[in-house]
Order: C-alpha cells, then structure tokens, then sequence
C-alpha cells in the first residue's frame, strides 16, 4: 500500500478494493480510539454492541475499523489535532496518513466501514462525543 495523496489515485485503490493512504489534515483528521475500551463498553466485541457505544455519544457515521491493529479512527474535520487533549485519544493530524477502505468496504477481512463513510463535513465525528466516549470508559 503506497501513500495515495492525488484523487485519482485513491480512487484507483478503492476500484482495486484496497484502502488507499489518505494525507490528514486536509479534509478529515481522524481521532484513534483502542478497541480494547470501546469492547469493554460494549461488553464485548459483537459488532451490533461495539455500534451501540458509538451511537450513544451521537456518533453514527465515519468509523474505521482496524481489527488486525485492533484501533477504531473517528473521523473528525480538520484542525481537531490541535484541540485532542482527552487521555486515550491519539489524533492522527496534518501530515499524517490513515489508510481508508473503500465505501463498500463494511466488514472484514482487513480494514473496513464499522459506520457508515461521510458524504459531508457534516458527517463527521464530533471532538465532544469522543472525549465523552473515552470518560466512560475510563470510569468502566
């Protein structure tokens, strides 16, 4: 997997069904939550489970999956680096890279959509809700 940082070639690897490296910072950052917190939300690593615990901070879109480095990235809008302060929240900021499945990508094997992709700026995971998520499992 090469750092895909022009349009037309992250598209390519999407067609191809890989992920492609998208460059942070410059339209999403992503914000990288351990699995093993939010599983133990979750009781568990039941996928409907480990959905539930994002949805009841608000966060139903723009979820990545990463099961063989067990890490979930929240997509944020850019500029969220700068204010991650939240224990347990590592921030993958401008000039970093997140590798990005393709949109119909929502399962494994490999990384994959755990919530639906954005289509909007709108879509994307709220710095708020995060740090909410990451205090209750800190109290768990």
């Amino acid at each position: 997997m090469s750092r895909e940082i022009h349009p037309r070639e992250a598209r390519e690897a999407w067609v191809r069904g890989e992920p492609a490296m998208i460059r942070m910072g410059i339209h999403v950052e992503a914000v990288r939550l351990p699995a093993r917190f939010v599983h133990a939300r979750a009781g568990g690593e039941d996928r409907a489970a480990v959905e539930e615990v994002f949805r009841q901070v608000g966060i139903v879109r723009a979820v990545i999956a990463d099961a063989h480095h067990r890490w979930y990235y929240a997509l944020v809008p850019p500029g969220t680096s700068a204010a991650t302060d939240a224990p347990r929240l590592a921030c993958c900021g401008a000039g970093g890279y997140l590798g990005v499945p393709p949109t119909h990508r929502v399962g494994p094997p490999g990384t994959y959509w755990l919530l639906a992709p954005p289509t909007c700026e709108a879509d994307l995971c709220d710095l708020g809700a995060l740090r909410e998520l990451a205090a209750a499992a800190a109290r768990d």
